[in-house]
């Protein structure tokens, strides 16, 4: 009863107060700042190194949130919509928001390039009303977008898209007079659907043909989303990483349907190259050397 007497005094509980508050403000939170990305496209590392494998990708305008400094200009971050960890240098982050306009597509389709050139092509096609956000631009007349979509990224004719809604037409429209009446224009077939896949090992190589043996040309990290664009067989599939547009084959054992929580178990063989054997050849047994007679000169009585 007397220890809980002390409590109730106004004065003993005003202390506590203040011992609490001046404890907690020993150890302060590290403050946590929001900054965003400039660069059209740029890669958060693993590592404070250039060299460091790839953990994400990051675009103009993204928002980041700064969990830590180093004194060579990297800074530890976390894109604030999927919630990814990595490395970035501090001169591609701008504390002032970036504007990233969203346009739509005016035309009935049009081809997302990887190069801005009129006789590039790309197997990515974007549709009146997709919604595209601009990244960067060329003197040309050409425009860098993001298709929100899919996330695929490349290069469309600035007149391809506007600000404004594209206006729907009808299945069926009247093309123009003429003798026979008003000629009727019938709805085209909707796209067919795009079949995406999943990496499911820790690391995946892309080859440049169906073959464990021919040159990997980009490797792929567990969970990353790639587009189906062909096929070889039933064990090689032709895949699109719509982040850098990179192209090539992979086994279909690691592809999955869907995001994994952790990478499947492979047997290490898998994705090596195979190799034969070398054949040990054994030396020779050394000859012994031939020698000759020594000459007995006659002795003279």
């Amino acid at each position: 009863m007397r220890s809980f007497k002390k409590l109730s005094n106004p004065i003993s509980l005003l202390f506590m107060i203040v011992v609490i508050n001046s404890c907690s403000s020993m150890n302060p939170k590290p403050s946590q700042e929001i900054y965003y990305t400039t660069p059209p496209v740029t890669f958060m590392r693993e590592f404070p190194r250039y060299d460091s494998p790839n953990v994400a990708a990051v675009y103009r305008g993204d928002q980041v949130l700064i969990l830590s400094r180093q004194a060579d200009d990297w800074c530890l971050v976390q894109i604030v919509q999927s919630g990814k960890m990595g490395w970035i240098q501090s001169p591609l982050l701008s504390a002032e928001p970036i504007p990233t306009p969203t346009y739509s597509v005016q035309v009935s389709k049009v081809r997302l390039q990887d190069t801005p050139q009129k006789n590039a092509t790309s197997p990515e096609v974007l549709y009146r009303g997709d919604k595209v956000r601009k990244l960067s631009e060329n003197q040309e007349g050409w425009w860098m977008v993001l298709a929100e979509k899919d996330k695929s990224l490349g290069w469309i004719p600035a007149t391809a898209v506007s600000e404004r809604q594209p206006e729907t037409a009808s299945p069926m429209q009247a093309a123009g007079p003429s003798e026979k009446g008003p000629a009727m224009v019938t709805a085209s077939p909707p796209p067919a659907s795009k079949q995406f896949y999943y990496v499911a090992t820790s690391n995946l190589n892309l080859h440049s043909l169906p073959m464990v043996s021919s040159q990997v040309v980009n490797t792929l990290k567990f969970n990353d989303r790639v587009e189906k664009i062909g096929q070889s067989d039933s064990q090689w599939i032709k895949v699109r990483y719509p982040v850098t547009g990179s192209q090539g084959w992979a086994r279909g054992i690691f592809l999955a349907d869907s995001s994994l929580k952790t990478p499947r178990d492979f047997p290490q063989h898998t994705q090596q190259r195979r190799t034969h054997p070398r054949r040990t050849v054994c030396p020779k047994p050394a000859e012994p050397e031939k020698t000759q007679p020594e000459k007995i000169e006659p002795v003279v009585m």
